[in-house]
């Protein structure tokens, strides 16, 4: 059913490749049982070709194989980075639909991806068609960050550190800015 994706090379940061060729070249296992437990990020589109080449042009995604459903991708994974993330096409008839397609947009998860440098990454993404919610600005916590809404309708928040914190450093300033204060008694 699924026809077989040629291995592109690991990044150096990264894990093994999830399905790897064999030194005879014969396909390994996709599904690690071994790997214990995992949280992959599934994004459902109308278009996962299209997505995948996004993914792979702004956050230099790499596929790492895929799954065919006729003529729909029905599993997709992406390695950015260390982290995967699993793309397909809408099956509406199975009730599988992306943000695109349905009224549930605004309830859709955030992404979070901390890259080398959130300028570039923008600029890449407005050039593949994304939308700008926030321009990159340095934040208080030690980020550059800005965000955008792909092509998709996913909304990704992209971050550079620029200033290494830590946790009572965060908390200090959060604190000086007054930006969450304790909850206040009940005057009733």
């Amino acid at each position: 059913m699924g026809r077989p994706r040629e291995e592109r090379k690991p990044p150096d940061d990264g894990p093994a490749p999830i399905a790897p060729r064999s030194e005879t070249g014969e396909s390994t296992p996709a599904i690690r049982p071994e790997a214990g437990t995992v949280v992959q990020t599934l994004l459902v589109v109308h278009d996962a070709e299209r997505a995948i080449a996004f993914y792979e042009r702004v956050f230099g995604a790499r596929e790492v194989w895929r799954v065919m459903h006729v003529h729909r991708v029905g599993h997709a994974v992406l390695r950015i980075g260390r982290s995967e993330i699993v793309v397909l096409d809408e099956f509406p008839e199975a009730g599988i639909v992306g943000p695109e397609s349905t009224t549930i947009a605004p309830t859709v998860p955030r992404l979070l991806i901390e890259i080398d440098d959130v300028d570039a990454v923008l600029e890449r993404a407005i050039g593949a068609g994304a939308t700008v919610l926030r321009r990159a600005e340095d934040q208080w916590w030690g980020v550059r960050s800005g965000a955008i809404r792909d092509p998709f309708g996913y909304r990704w928040s992209i971050h550079t550190v620029v200033e290494a914190l830590s946790e009572d450093e965060i908390q200090r300033r959060a604190d000086e800015l007054g930006l969450y204060p304790p909850p206040q008694p009940n005057d009733a």
